[in-house]
């Protein structure tokens, strides 16, 4: 079992989430839309927990991850396992099948969760998809893996333990810790990041 939190890789993220980095044994919730800088800081992640003999998972229900990308951006492709599920676009089932059987399995550091749901309201089977995530959370705390869920910023919820809200700004993009559980609200702070947005800037503030 692992406990504590494991660096987001960026310094000024790290200084915005409780612990110091990303929990744990949790799900943490990357949201945000095109271009705001999400899947960049969960490869981020995905590298700082992997270190240089851990493994990684990424499930990319959305068929949208270049693995040469995620190479430039420090992750080791050989210790790296891309998850493709059948049918995942649309479908979340067995996407979310995959992410609960790499989660619980305890073999990974840090597990990326890019799985397109609908809004519940809208999803067939709503209940049952309610039941699904409360399973990949309870695999996540098993496993004690770093899990990151990837969404859009309008999109439906999912029983994340952090949630960060990632927003492509005029001058560069905005991160917002809006909600962790069980963790003391911090003040105001403002920091500039580079580097891992070509030509951008990403300014870091705390939500009330």
């Amino acid at each position: 079992m692992r406990a504590g939190h494991a660096s987001s890789g960026r310094e000024e993220i790290d200084a915005l989430l409780p612990g110091g980095g990303f929990p744990r044994g949790a799900l943490s919730e990357l949201a945000g839309g095109p271009a705001s800088g999400k899947t960049a800081l969960a490869l981020s992640a995905l590298a700082a927990a992997m270190g240089e003999e851990g493994l990684g998972a990424y499930v990319d229900g959305r068929g949208q991850m270049y693995p040469p990308a995620a190479a430039a951006l420090g992750l080791d492709l050989v210790r790296l396992l891309f998850v493709r599920p059948p049918g995942a676009d649309g479908d979340p089932w067995s996407a979310l099948w995959a992410a609960e059987a790499l989660l619980g399995s305890g073999a990974f550091e840090a597990v990326v969760l890019d799985v397109p749901l609908l809004h519940r309201a809208r999803a067939p089977g709503g209940a049952a998809l309610e039941t699904a995530l409360q399973r990949l959370r309870a695999a996540a705390e098993k496993g004690g893996a770093v899990a990151l869920w990837l969404s859009a910023s309008d999109g439906p919820r999912v029983p994340a333990a952090l949630r960060l809200e990632l927003a492509a700004g005029r001058n560069g993009n905005e991160v917002r810790r809006t909600f962790a559980r069980g963790a003391r609200g911090a003040g105001p702070a403002a920091a500039t990041l580079r580097a891992w947005i070509p030509s951008q800037a990403l300014e870091v503030s705390h939500a009330a």
